[in-house]
């Protein structure tokens, strides 16, 4: 369901480092069929063939790899600095980023959680595709015309993983308002996943367990596309490519979608497709759905068709 009582509206984008931003830039226009919306000095800012926003993906290049930060859309232009002032009252260090540091947004908020480099904004630039790519459907960005096989959609979600998963989730609900669409525990009778979302979608961002004290990381970003047919046609390129998927295709129990992850060689990220939507959650009385191990398997090992990803994340950030 729509969490009314959120200040945040939806997922934004991810920033991400690289090494090679050259490299990034092959994998991610060439091979996945992102949309570079403009390249500044070291950063490119990329989109999927339905995003409105200025970028829903940047990449920077710094030598390294690791997430720079996870940022949210927030419902009002005033949420930004309501958020920031909660955040404050409640010990934590916030952040200011002002308006145009960030290529096609206003000013913005970040605050470090659990780990995690999260950034709010409300301002953002939404430019219409260059004119030789435009659709001439209204309601689409990008035309059809101008895609590659693949070409991811629009952002998802993303997953993060920590090892202080049960606390972070009780914050998003609690202090952001998100709501908990699924959750799995593990035979131990621990709770080892969340799936959260502000939005009807299965979920806008996931949380797993790691072992205490193992760092925090960013597992994937999700992008939407059409039909499971074109995850097949995703593998069918990356063979062509010399590449292989990290897993899938194949279909989730949670959240019932189909889907496939490949990762970029030079950054690392982990991109997830995700077909379906799976479902959207329209239900004012939701109670989070619980799996456990025992009808599932085990937390790392859950799908409903075919094998999961391995769950190396990456970091927030590390030097290579």
């Amino acid at each position: 369901m729509t969490s009314y009582d959120s200040k945040v509206a939806k997922l934004g984008h991810i920033a991400v480092h690289t090494p090679d931003l050259d490299e990034s830039l092959w994998f991610f226009e060439e091979v996945m069929g992102f949309k570079l919306t403009e390249r500044v000095g070291g950063t490119a800012y990329l989109r999927g063939m339905r995003d409105w926003e200025h970028h829903t993906l940047s990449v920077t290049e710094s030598g390294r790899t690791g997430i720079d930060h996870i940022a949210f859309r927030t419902t009002t232009p005033e949420a930004v600095g309501e958020l920031a002032e909660q955040f404050e009252v409640n010990g934590a260090d916030v952040r200011r980023v002002a308006a145009g540091d960030e290529r096609g947004q206003g000013s913005a908020v970040r605050v470090e959680r659990f780990g995690h480099e999260y950034e709010f904004y409300y301002d953002v630039e939404k430019p219409k595709a260059p004119k030789e790519l435009r659709s001439k459907l209204r309601n689409r960005n990008y035309s059809e015309a101008t895609a590659n096989r693949i070409a991811p959609r629009r952002i998802d979600h993303c997953h993060v993983q920590d090892g202080v998963s049960a606390e972070h989730a009780a914050w998003l609900a609690e202090e952001l308002g998100f709501n908990v669409n699924e959750q799995y525990r593990e035979s131990d009778g621990e709770l080892w996943g969340w799936w959260l979302s502000v939005t009807p979608l299965p979920h806008d961002i996931a949380i797993h367990r790691l072992p205490t004290g193992t760092d925090p990381n960013l597992h994937h970003v999700s992008y939407h596309v059409d039909s499971r047919e074109d995850l097949w046609e995703c593998a069918d390129i990356l063979a062509e490519y010399g590449m292989e998927p990290e897993a899938g295709p194949g279909k989730h129990a949670i959240t019932r979608a189909d889907f496939l992850y490949v990762s970029d060689p030079a950054s690392e990220l982990c991109i997830e497709l995700f077909a379906g939507p799976g479902y959207l959650n329209f239900e004012p009385d939701w109670e989070p759905i619980e799996w456990h191990e025992d009808e599932l398997g085990p937390a790392t090992s859950h799908q409903w068709v075919g094998e999961g990803p391995d769950w190396y994340g990456v970091g927030i950030p590390y030097v290579d």
